[in-house]
């Protein structure tokens, strides 16, 4: 239950559990601080050994800026809302060998938000996310970004601005971790202008075009869209070479792939684009 304490310029090492606990209180700043259980300057032999956690808060409206977690199984769990994470540097042990950047333990609201960031090749899991910001960071090395269901609920997310980048071997830069249940309340999510090299962008706003002559056209959005089988909203157009001018109708949207139909064979380009995290009205 600290109140307003800092910790400020510290180099933690040697730890076997936790470097920082934070339990309780609030407004608990970390800043301009180094930890890690084993010193290195990264590529460690023993990284796959690393165990323990750098920063375990449990708490509220915590703060942990300018902070550097160069080795340890975990870099911060977080149980608790309104937390702030800002120039965070996370090398501890990859996601390659079991580890993870930041972990987020929300039971309810998560209300967090990491920004200006750098996950070095070990990423972030959150647990059902609601009211999460992740923007404006860059994630090296396959680190990506786990969504994980408890209870199947991903309400008020934003992963938007952010740099990946990979190794070409197919990592998607945001997973779904549904080995508990899938996500069924799925709300106001918005993954978007992020720009990925050597790794699968995934998104929930993805736009697609098909040109060719019928009077069908189908865009198959699967490779982008994050969540299975869920097109919320759908924009589109229809260009035709010819001077005749078609009726032409939405047919279908199942399967994360679709439709569009004329009621006659036309040259045609169709643009579309879609989204699966609109609010329901």
């Amino acid at each position: 239950n600290s109140l307003r304490t800092s910790i400020d310029n510290c180099y933690l090492a040697h730890f076997t559990t936790n470097g920082i606990l934070v339990r309780g209180g609030h407004e608990t700043y970390i800043r301009n601080s180094f930890l890690g259980q084993h010193i290195t300057a990264g590529g460690d032999p023993g990284e796959r050994n690393f165990s323990g956690t750098a920063i375990n808060i449990i708490g509220n409206d915590n703060a942990v800026t300018d902070v550097v977690i160069f080795s340890a199984a975990t870099g911060i769990v977080v149980s608790g809302q309104a937390n702030i994470f800002s120039g965070v540097h996370c090398y501890n042990k990859a996601t390659g060998f079991g580890g993870t950047g930041i972990y987020l333990k929300m039971p309810g609201l998560t209300q967090t938000r990491i920004v200006n960031s750098y996950l070095d090749y070990t990423g972030i899991v959150v647990e059902d996310p609601v009211q999460l910001h992740i923007s404006n960071s860059f994630f090296l090395g396959d680190a990506n970004i786990v969504l994980k269901s408890i209870k199947g609920v991903a309400n008020g997310v934003n992963i938007v601005d952010n740099m990946f980048s990979g190794h070409d071997t197919g990592v998607e830069i945001v997973q779904l971790d549904e080995s508990k249940g899938s996500f069924k309340d799925i709300q106001q999510v918005v993954i978007d202008r992020n720009n990925v090299n050597g790794m699968n962008n995934k998104a929930t706003v993805a736009r697609g075009s098909v040109k060719g002559t019928g009077n069908s056209w189908t865009v198959d959005f699967n490779k982008v869209l994050l969540f299975p089988n869920l097109i919320r909203h759908v924009q589109y157009s229809l260009s035709t070479a010819g001077s005749h001018f078609p009726n032409h109708a939405l047919r279908n949207v199942s399967g994360n792939r679709v439709e569009i139909q004329t009621d006659t064979d036309v040259p045609a380009d169709v643009f579309v684009m879609v989204d699966q995290g609109v609010a329901s009205l």
